[in-house]
């Protein structure tokens, strides 16, 4: 069994939905991962959450209705167990939205890199396992020398002190293909897939 890779979105921007939206602790091993664009383009400046669903979890659809009835959220997308919610970015965070959408993780505000570092560190509280993972992290969004040169000596390579510390995004792996998902929903609605 393949481990599911998350997409850079759901380390780099959804912490910052977190105070706007109360992202419930206990569902976030319900969250599939994060994607900032659709294959057709129908909406801008959002992000799109894949959730796992479950009907016969009544705190979980106590928790839909709440992330439902917030002012940032657009749309949302059944498919079989799970949905896709599709929220407007908030204004006050554009300013990281574009630049992760450069893979400008360092450029973000000391805000936001705060805010990122905390949501996870909540997240995982009480994981051992997670410190190697809050560690990087804060050395990617502070751009540590420490980092840096652990990087130039495991490839034996110079790292300009301007690079970002890990991979830019991939914008295919950022985008929800969401044609699919309409597509299905409208057969769906057609008696005999006619």
């Amino acid at each position: 069994m393949s481990k599911v890779r998350y997409n850079k979105s759901k380390t780099y921007l959804l912490p910052l939905l977190s105070e706007l939206l109360d992202l419930d602790r206990k569902f976030f091993d319900n969250l599939v991962n994060t994607y900032i664009h659709d294959d057709i383009g129908k909406y801008e400046n959002c992000i799109y959450i894949l959730h796992d669903f479950s009907f016969r979890n009544p705190e979980f659809t106590k928790y839909e209705n709440k992330l439902t009835s917030s002012e940032y959220f657009v749309d949302l997308y059944d498919i079989k167990d799970q949905v896709v919610y599709v929220f407007k970015f908030p204004e006050e965070y554009m300013h990281e939205y574009n630049k992760f959408s450069e893979s400008k993780y360092s450029h973000f505000g000391v805000d936001a890199k705060e805010l990122i570092l905390a949501f996870y560190t909540d997240i995982f509280q009480g994981n051992l396992n997670a410190i190697n993972f809050l560690l990087k992290l804060k050395q990617i969004l502070f751009k540590e020398e420490k980092l840096r040169k652990q990087i130039e000596n495991d490839l034996g390579v110079k790292i300009s002190e301007d690079a970002e510390l890990t991979d830019a995004i991939v914008h295919e792996e950022e985008t929800l293909i969401l044609s699919t998902i309409i597509e299905q929903k409208n057969t769906k609605k057609t008696p005999l897939g006619e």
